[in-house]
C-alpha cells in the first residue's frame, strides 16, 4: 500500500486559531448568509432549514470571532447487514469565499468527525458537492441513489381488489414500522430521524397525500407522492417513499401511480436495480438513472464492525490494520471475529487472513459498494487471494442504495 501512514499534520495547514463549536443564534445571521451564497439559494430559506434540522445540530468554524463556515449534522443510523448503524448525517458544508482554498473544510470536517465520534457515532454519510474535499477526511464513494421513473399511460397493472387503499394523515406508527422492516434489508437505507422524516412528508415546493395499502386490517404497503403540474399541458407524479411488504400491495400501490394518467405522464421515485417496485413493474418503459453517489467514512471502526450485521452462515476470524491518515485515533489492528451474525472485536491479532486497509478503503469495502479486488487493485487494500475472497463474502451483498436526500 503505497499511501503508508501519513499524519493529518502533513495533509493540511494547521488552523490552531480557529474553533469549532454549536452554533449561537448572533451567528446564524451570518452563516445563513454564507451559505445561501455558497449554494445559491435565497438566503430567507436559510433560517427554516436550521430550525428544520434542529438550531442544536448546527456547527459553526470561526477564527477570531469571525465566521468561517459551518455545517448541519443529521444525526440518524444507516441499516449494513439488516442492522441499525449509527451514522451523522452531514449536510448544508460551507465556508465563506475568502477562506477557501486554505484547509478550512478539511479542519471543520475532522472537527466535525472528532465530536460524532466522542458522541458515540460509527459512521457519517454525506452527498459531495466536491469528492476531492471528503477523500481529505477520509470519505469514500460508498453507495448510489438512482431515479425511477415511468409513463403511467404505458403501465397495465390489474386491480387488486383484496386491498384496501386509503389516504391518512401525517405519518401514523405503523407507517414507520413499515417503511423500518422493508429498509432493513436494504443496504445504506437510511434508519431515519425526524428531520428525514419531515423532508418525506414535506418536502420543499410540494403538498404530499399519503396511501396505505392494507389487507384484513392489516398494513402491507404505503406511498407518499405529491401531484403538481409539470409544464402547463401535463403533470408529473413526484413519490417521496414507497414500501411494501407483500407483491399484493406492491402491485396495488403501482396501480394508484398508474390511476393518474389522465394527466400525468411521469411517475418517479427514489430506489435502485434491486427495489421492489422497479422489479414490480411489468414492462420495459421505465427508467433507472443514477443521480448521484453518497460517501461514507467510518468515525469509529470497533463500533462500525460490531454494529453492522454479518452473514448468518459464516464464522471465522481476520486481522485488520488500518491506517488512518485523517483520524489517526483510528489506526489499528482491529481482530473481527463473526459468530452467528454478529462481528466481535478485539484487540489482538486472530490467527485468520490478515488485511491492510486505508481509512477510505475502509468505507468503500465496509458498505458493500466496492470488492476486495477492486480496492487491491487501487491500492487501498493489501491482502492475499484467499483474503481478498473472504472479505468479499463478508461484506458483500446489493449495490448500498440510498432512497433519501438530506
Amino acid at each position: 500500500m503505497r499511501s503508508a501512514v501519513v499524519s493529518f499534520a502533513r495533509l493540511m495547514p494547521q488552523h490552531d486559531d480557529l474553533r469549532f463549536s454549536a452554533a449561537v443564534e448572533a451567528k446564524l445571521d451570518a452563516l445563513g448568509d454564507a451559505l445561501s451564497h455558497a449554494f445559491g439559494f435565497p438566503r430567507e430559506d436559510a433560517q427554516p432549514w436550521f430550525e428544520r434540522a434542529g438550531i442544536e445540530n448546527v456547527r459553526t468554524l470561526e477564527r477570531g470571532g469571525r465566521l468561517c463556515g459551518g455545517l448541519i449534522e443529521v444525526p440518524m443510523a444507516q441499516f449494513f447487514g439488516g442492522r441499525s448503524v449509527t451514522s451523522m448525517g452531514v449536510a448544508g458544508v460551507g465556508v465563506v469565499p475568502d477562506e477557501r482554498g486554505r484547509g478550512v473544510a478539511t479542519h471543520l470536517m475532522i472537527s466535525m468527525l472528532r465530536e460524532a465520534r466522542a458522541r458515540g457515532f460509527a459512521l457519517s454519510t454525506l452527498y459531495p458537492a466536491s469528492v476531492s474535499l471528503y477523500r481529505r477526511a477520509g470519505y469514500e464513494r460508498a453507495g448510489a441513489r438512482f431515479s425511477v421513473s415511468f409513463d403511467p399511460r404505458a403501465l397495465e397493472i390489474p386491480r387488486v381488489p383484496e386491498m384496501t387503499l386509503r389516504e391518512v394523515s401525517g405519518t401514523p406508527e405503523d407507517v414507520v414500522g413499515l417503511y423500518e422492516a422493508t429498509a432493513r434489508r436494504s443496504p445504506g437505507y437510511l434508519d431515519r430521524g425526524p428531520y428525514v422524516w419531515s423532508r418525506v412528508s414535506k418536502p420543499r415546493g410540494l403538498l404530499t397525500k399519503t396511501f396505505t395499502a392494507s389487507h384484513g386490517g392489516t398494513l402491507e404497503g404505503y406511498v407518499v407522492l405529491a401531484h403538481a403540474a409539470q409544464d402547463g399541458l401535463s403533470t408529473t407524479v413526484t413519490v417521496t417513499d414507497i414500501a411494501a411488504t407483500t407483491s399484493r400491495a406492491a402491485r396495488a400501490l403501482l396501480r394508484l401511480l398508474a390511476e393518474y394518467r389522465s394527466l400525468a405522464s411521469v411517475v418517479n421515485w427514489h430506489g435502485g436495480p434491486s427495489d421492489l417496485f422497479t422489479n414490480m413493474l411489468p414492462e420495459r418503459h421505465c427508467e433507472i438513472r443514477l443521480v448521484d453517489y453518497f460517501m461514507v467514512r467510518v468515525v469509529d471502526v470497533a463500533r462500525a464492525l460490531s454494529l453492522r450485521g454479518w452473514p448468518r452462515n459464516v464464522n471465522g476470524s481476520l486481522t485488520i490494520e488500518l491506517v488512518d491518515a485523517s483520524l489517526p485515533e483510528n489506526s489499528r489492528v482491529y481482530a473481527l471475529t463473526l459468530e452467528d451474525g454478529r462481528g466481535v472485536v478485539g484487540a489482538s491479532e486472530t490467527k485468520g487472513p490478515r488485511v491492510k486497509v486505508t481509512e477510505r478503503g475502509l468505507a468503500a469495502l465496509y458498505t458493500g459498494q466496492t470488492s476486495a479486488h477492486v480496492l487491491a487493485a487501487a491500492e487501498w487494500l493489501e491482502a492475499d487471494e484467499d483474503a481478498r475472497d473472504t472479505l468479499d463474502v463478508w461484506f458483500g451483498g446489493p449495490l448500498p442504495t440510498m432512497r433519501d436526500m438530506f
